[in-house]
């Protein structure tokens, strides 16, 4: 959605028609040619991977943060290169811009800064009367920014998700998303689905304690018709 959005509406942001777009390999090896050409790639203290360096770049971008919190709370180990990692995007982000190249997080600033856009920005939110976004517990900020900016009074807004299923962190995404979208929308219906159908009562007598541990989350009892099965072990392996 966002490659059409923006191939149809992109010229008004100053984005050419005709971008291309990298996957993650050709992201990081395009990164890796500006490490090299800055002299990063030979140093006396090792240079953090361009694997390691694209992680640090993409969640700057999708959790909305500055680098040295990001840094400082999931690469603490690269602390020391800051200032060589800042050059280092600046860099990467010129050479994109200058080969008319996006990468995926580009995809979704683009789109950010296209709903930004007054005119621009306008046309896109009236092509949609409905918008439905499925697993919302594992967006994270810059998802969630672009999702308020396309309909900010909710109207035909509908999210799916649990919020006792997010495990996509380590890509920035963050369950305050889903948490706290009452308080993003005013008037939001919440609408409980708690019959499982896969697992059984036991399992599921077991999930109900565990979720009930959480200290924020929406209220739900998990239950299912099937009433037989075996009761969850907890085995433990050396």
């Amino acid at each position: 959605i966002a490659t059409r959005l923006l191939r149809r509406h992109g010229k008004a942001i100053g984005l050419p028609a005709g971008f291309s777009i990298h996957d993650r390999t050709d992201s990081e090896d395009l990164l890796n040619v500006v490490r090299t050409e800055l002299g990063l790639a030979k140093t006396d203290k090792r240079f953090p991977k361009k694997g390691t360096c694209m992680a640090i770049y993409s969640r700057c971008v999708n959790a909305r943060l500055k680098l040295e919190p990001v840094l400082k709370d999931h690469f603490p180990w690269c602390q020391d290169w800051a200032d060589e990692l800042k050059r280092l995007f600046d860099g990467y982000v010129d050479r994109k811009e200058s080969a008319a190249v996006l990468d995926y997080d580009d995809l979704l600033l683009y789109w950010h800064a296209l709903l930004a856009d007054p005119k621009a920005g306008d046309a896109v939110r009236k092509q949609f009367d409905c918008v439905l976004v499925d697993e919302y517990q594992d967006t994270n900020r810059l998802q969630s920014e672009i999702l308020y900016r396309l309909s900010p009074d909710g109207k035909g807004l509908t999210v799916v998700g649990d919020d006792a299923q997010s495990i996509y962190s380590f890509r920035a995404a963050t369950v305050r998303n889903i948490l706290d979208f009452p308080k993003c929308y005013d008037g939001t219906t919440i609408v409980t689905l708690e019959q499982n159908y896969r697992s059984t009562e036991p399992i599921l007598a077991a999930t109900n304690q565990v979720i009930g541990l959480a200290r924020e989350r929406y209220t739900k009892n998990l239950w299912s018709q099937r009433t037989e099965g075996e009761r969850p072990r907890l085995v433990s392996c050396e």
